[in-house]
C-alpha cells in the first residue's frame, strides 16, 4: 500500500492538477492526503473532481487556513472513514493485496499551545481505543530538536 501525505499550502493554485498528476504517475499512491488546502467549501468540490480519484473525504478549512483532503481509488485498498474532526481524518484501511488492516490518520495539528493541550490528549485517547496497528502522518507542527528552529524565542525542551 502506498500512501502520500502532502502539505499543499493552498489547493487553489493553478498548477495543482499537474502536481497531483505527477504524483499519481510517478508514485501511484493508493491513498493521497493533502493538508493545508485553504480552499473555501464552495470551491472544494470543483477542484476535487479534477484530480482523478474516485473516492474522497475532506475536512474544510477554517478562516482560509487548514483543511485536509483524503483521496483513494478502491483498487488495492478498502478505506472506511472512522471519524473526522477539525484537525484529523481517521480511516480504517484494508490492503487487499496483503489482506492486512490498519488505522491511518492524517493530521494537521494546531500551532497554538492552548489548542495543542487539547489535541495531544485527544490522540492519546484514540490510541487507547484502537486495537489495529495505527499510522499517524501529517503536519504535527512540532520540532524534533533546536536545529530545526530559526528565529523567535528559545525552544523549550518540553516542546520537542
Amino acid at each position: 500500500m502506498k500512501v502520500v501525505c502532502w502539505d499543499v499550502q493552498g489547493a487553489k493554485k493553478p498548477h495543482l492538477r499537474l502536481e497531483v498528476g505527477f504524483i499519481t504517475r510517478t508514485i501511484n499512491p493508493d491513498i493521497l492526503f493533502m493538508l493545508e488546502t485553504m480552499v473555501k467549501e464552495q470551491n472544494a468540490e470543483s477542484i476535487i473532481t479534477t484530480l482523478g480519484f474516485s473516492h474522497h473525504e475532506r475536512i474544510p478549512s477554517t478562516n482560509h487556513c487548514g483543511g485536509i483532503w483524503c483521496f483513494w481509488n478502491p483498487v488495492n485498498v478498502d478505506v472506511t472513514i472512522i471519524t473526522k474532526d477539525n484537525r484529523a481524518i481517521h480511516c480504517s484501511v484494508a490492503d487487499m493485496i496483503t489482506n492486512k488492516h490498519c488505522i491511518l490518520t492524517a493530521v494537521y495539528a494546531p500551532a497554538q499551545s492552548a489548542e495543542k493541550e487539547v489535541f495531544w490528549p485527544h490522540l492519546q485517547q484514540l490510541n487507547e481505543s484502537f486495537t489495529l496497528p495505527w499510522c499517524i502522518i501529517g503536519d504535527f507542527d512540532e520540532l524534533l530538536d533546536s536545529s530545526n528552529k530559526i528565529g523567535g524565542g528559545p525552544l523549550l525542551s518540553n516542546r520537542t
